[in-house]
């Protein structure tokens, strides 16, 4: 079945729609300062709320020019892949015609949008077009393939998988072809996100009887551990400088977004208030987009990244 073209709704998003959904975001959600002031230490700026509803929405993820946000939501009743302008806006749906879309992957040139959704009961990973066309279905294991992550220069996706009879890292040719398995451990490995020059690869794993950040080059060898603590680290995201990365930690007693230095050293604490999560670095590296269930539900909240 073919699909609508989206590009007319998302120019009248991105345009009418960015001016007039900015001015109410400001009124009603308040891009200002926590009245309970930031955590010590962090680097605590400014916070807004992107998305409101009754409905959960998570895993948001910047386009390449900044301009809009996709996430995942249950709006329609089902999980659905969505944009939205990123100074605010309603949203619109992008039809797939799967089931279950979920963990989103933008192409560095904008146009394209990985993620994973259910096929014949099982998460595969798929690409679509934002001009139209039917989605692509780029792994076809019968296990498990998920957690897609598009590579700098647009060639690779890295992605996690179960075709091994464990959970590694796994890397397949954007157009399709034959994966090649990246990590080879008897531990979890998964969440897999490329560095900015995609040189290196950061992702969790429990090889140290724990989870944590884990970073291995990827022309492959030795992977280095990168975060040390007894608490549960997941859902990394390099900053476009390639000199931090954020993550959800539960090391303060609850889900918030933490920033490492790739270098190593201590974790800063980003957020404070409810369950924080699926953090994602603006392309300018000024912002952080992240799940928030601050109000009783989930919903995109972004917040500024201090530079000194």
């Amino acid at each position: 079945m073919k699909r609508k073209n989206l590009l007319p709704c998302l120019i009248f998003l991105f345009t009418a729609g960015s001016c007039i959904m900015l001015s109410q975001s400001l009124l009603t959600n308040g891009y200002s300062q926590d009245a309970n002031g930031p955590a010590p230490s962090s680097p605590y700026r400014h916070i807004r709320q992107l998305t409101t509803g009754s409905a959960d929405d998570l895993h948001a993820r910047w386009s390449p020019d900044a301009k809009m946000l996709a996430f995942d939501s249950w709006r329609s009743g089902e999980l659905k892949i969505w944009l939205i302008s990123a100074d605010g806006g309603e949203g619109v749906m992008l039809t797939t015609g799967l089931s279950g879309d979920h963990h989103i992957s933008w192409s560095p040139d904008g146009k394209c949008i990985a993620f994973d959704a259910a096929w014949e009961g099982r998460p595969n990973i798929f690409t679509i077009s934002l001009d139209g066309g039917e989605p692509n279905r780029l792994s076809g294991d019968r296990t498990a393939d998920f957690l897609p992550c598009w590579s700098p220069d647009g060639s690779r996706i890295a992605f996690t998988s179960f075709r091994s009879g464990n959970a590694d890292i796994w890397i397949i040719p954007a157009e399709g072809g034959q994966p090649v398995q990246f990590t080879r451990n008897e531990a979890t490995d998964r969440w897999p996100v490329w560095s900015p020059d995609g040189s290196m690869i950061v992702f969790v794993s429990d090889r140290s009887g724990n989870f944590d950040l884990w970073i291995l080059p990827a022309s492959g060898g030795e992977a280095k551990q990168l975060t040390f603590h007894e608490s549960h680290d997941d859902q990394p995201d390099w900053s476009p400088d390639g000199m931090r990365i954020a993550f959800m930690s539960k090391r303060s007693g609850k889900k918030d977004i933490w920033i490492t230095t790739v270098s190593g050293g201590e974790a800063v604490r980003f957020t404070k208030e409810a369950g924080n999560s699926r953090p994602a670095w603006s392309p300018d590296g000024k912002k952080i987009a992240y799940t928030s269930d601050r109000t009783g539900n989930s919903d995109i909240w972004v917040q500024d990244v201090k530079d000194d």
